[in-house]
Order: structure tokens, then sequence, then C-alpha cells
């Protein structure tokens, strides 16, 4: 088995759910960035909440791990029921990170400070997050057709080797996606806090780690 080959085969005969996913998370950007203003009173408290009064440490950084491949595999099994779940999240994550744009960046430095903070890590953990979901609707529709082909009065063996594609695809993102969140979480933790620092005190601005 060429794993470089494979991999490619997952991504490239399922670009269309890609696309379909990039859609709803852009829908969701968009909109987190119109209500960012409105809605930023209810939603920065949790978002504090959710991400700690303290900066990232390196405790941290494996507590952002696991909570991130712990998603993966809850969205992955939860799309089981119309794929449902994958479609909820990618447009949730996409309405978060629009709003967080729109509702910090109002000067030059806040958008130089968001890109700091958000692109070291986010270069993976967006893809890791396509891929999680893109495996959670591809388990949907490998259970789907096999439930179909079984109704159509094939055997078990016969509708699982005409769907199996979709199982192997679905397994093969999830375990990129869990990979990739691996990276993100590490960087996250222990070096996009201090990129942070260095780009806001080279533009003035005070030391974030503090």
């Amino acid at each position: 088995m060429n794993i470089k080959s494979e991999i490619k085969e997952a991504y490239v005969e399922n670009k269309k759910i890609f696309a379909i996913l990039l859609i709803i998370f852009i829908a969701g950007f968009v909109l987190g960035c119109i209500f960012a203003d409105d809605i930023a009173s209810v939603l920065m408290p949790m978002l504090k909440e959710a991400m700690g009064a303290e900066g990232l440490s390196s405790v941290d950084a494996f507590d952002i791990i696991f909570h991130n491949v712990f998603t993966a595999v809850l969205v992955f099994f939860g799309s089981i029921i119309f794929g449902i779940y994958a479609i909820l999240s990618i447009f949730v994550n996409g309405f978060v990170v629009g709003f967080m744009a729109g509702h910090t960046i109002k000067t030059t430095y806040a958008l130089i400070m968001y890109l700091a903070l958000i692109l070291p890590h986010g270069i993976f953990e967006i893809p890791a997050f396509f891929s999680s979901c893109t495996a959670g609707i591809l388990l949907f529709l490998f259970i789907f057709r096999l439930i179909k082909d079984m109704i159509k009065k094939n055997t078990f063996s016969q509708s699982y080797e005409n769907n199996k594609k979709n199982l192997k695809h679905a397994i093969i993102l999830l375990l990129i996606a869990i990979v990739l969140f691996l990276i993100a979480g590490l960087i996250e933790g222990f070096i996009t806090p201090h990129i942070g620092n260095i780009i806001s005190q080279q533009l003035g601005g005070p030391d974030i780690l503090k």
C-alpha cells in the first residue's frame, strides 16, 4: 500500500465535500463578522471562560491537543446521523473565527495581532478540522450506502465491498486530522504565544504573556 497515494486519493476523491464544507465555513465566518459587536457581550465571556484567564503554558498545550483530538473523534462518530454534526461544527467554528475577527480587528495593530495569534497553529488546525468533518460525513455515507445496498438484497459482504472505499477514506482523513491537531496543539501552546508577544512588543504593544 502506497500511503502517499492513499492520502492523495482520500482528498482528491472527496474534494466536493471539502468544497461544500468550505462554503459553510465561509458563511459562518461572514455571519460572525457581521454580528460580532451585537453578540460580543454574550459570546466573549463564554470564550474567555473556555480559553482560561491565564496565558498558555506547556500544560495548556496538552489540554488543547486532548480537546482537539476528542472533538475530532466526537465529530467523526457524531456525524453518523446524516453528517449533521460535521456541518454544524464547521459552521460554528467559522462563526467563532469570524466573530473574533469582527470583534477584535479595529486597527492595523489588532489585525496584525489577530493574524499572529491565529496563523501559526491555524495553518494546521483548520485543515485538521476540515479533514475530521469530511471523515465524519464519509462515515455517514458508508453506513447509509451499506444499509441501502443490503435493503436491495445484497449480502453484507457484497454491500461492504461496494462501499468500503468511503470507510477507508474516512479513517485516513480522521488519522490525518489527529496528527494535524497534535502539531497545531503543540504550536498553539509552545510557539504561538511567544510569536504574538514578540510582534506585540515590536509594534509597541503590551507583553501579552504577563
